[in-house]
């Protein structure tokens, strides 16, 4: 049969978001498996990944980094706020990006996964990576490491925080998220990831006190919301 929730669900996307900020939709949708599937940079891994693993020269897939840009944002040429193109001397039109821009943003896109199958969704799968519906993991191995240049000189992620800077217990203060993905901790048709069974993984199952202000407000009388945004820490 037919599967139909995961288009809908990447169609809730742009109506959650039609009027909102688009660049919350460009982040919704640059972690939807669809999207990373359609623009091919699905399990795009860097080259110093490949080449550790298999000695072997790669770049990372570029479909994505050139579209979001061509397609989804800036365009091909430079304007003006009038909306005018910006131009040389001669009347030529200014790039608003070169090949070396493309080359170093499809770095950026490297690292996407598709989650493990879960319950409670349309799609019946099993395996730890088949999840077409949820946003994409990250994973750190395939990651390109090095920086990325940015179109003004500088580089992307500049002047943001970094991890180490982030308040301790950043899961507990005042606007972190949770979603709700299932009746269970442990559903049916849950299947972990083969390396969480690696003692060296040390993964661990979290279970809250029952009496901690998260469980109650995630717990909600028993009336589970479907996605709960903390109002205080």
């Amino acid at each position: 049969a037919e599967r139909t929730e995961m288009y809908t669900y990447y169609y809730d996307i742009l109506v959650r978001h039609a009027f909102g900020n688009y660049r919350d939709i460009l982040g919704e949708v640059s972690f939807s498996p669809l999207m990373a599937e359609h623009l091919s940079y699905l399990k795009s891994k860097s080259h110093s990944y490949v080449f550790s693993n298999s000695n072997m020269v790669s770049r990372a897939d570029e479909n994505y980094a050139r579209e979001v840009m061509q397609l989804f944002s800036i365009g091909l040429v430079k304007l003006n706020k009038d909306g005018t193109i910006q131009v040389y001397d001669s009347g030529v039109p200014l790039q608003a990006y070169t090949n070396e821009d493309i080359e170093s943003f499809a770095r950026a896109w490297t690292g996407f996964d598709r989650t493990a199958a879960r319950g409670n969704i349309e799609q019946i799968s099993r395996g730890s990576t088949d999840n077409r519906l949820d946003p994409m993991q990250v994973v750190p191995d395939w990651r390109d490491p090095f920086p990325k240049s940015n179109l003004d000189g500088g580089f992307i992620g500049d002047k943001y925080e970094l991890c180490v800077d982030v308040n301790y217990k950043s899961f507990l203060k005042k606007g972190a998220h949770y979603r709700l993905l299932g009746g269970s901790s442990s559903p049916e048709m849950t299947k972990d990831p083969s390396y969480f069974s690696d003692p060296a993984n040390s993964v661990l199952r979290s279970e809250l006190d029952p009496t901690s202000a998260l469980y109650l407000r995630l717990y909600n009388g028993g009336d589970y919301e479907l996605d709960v945004l903390l109002e205080n820490d």
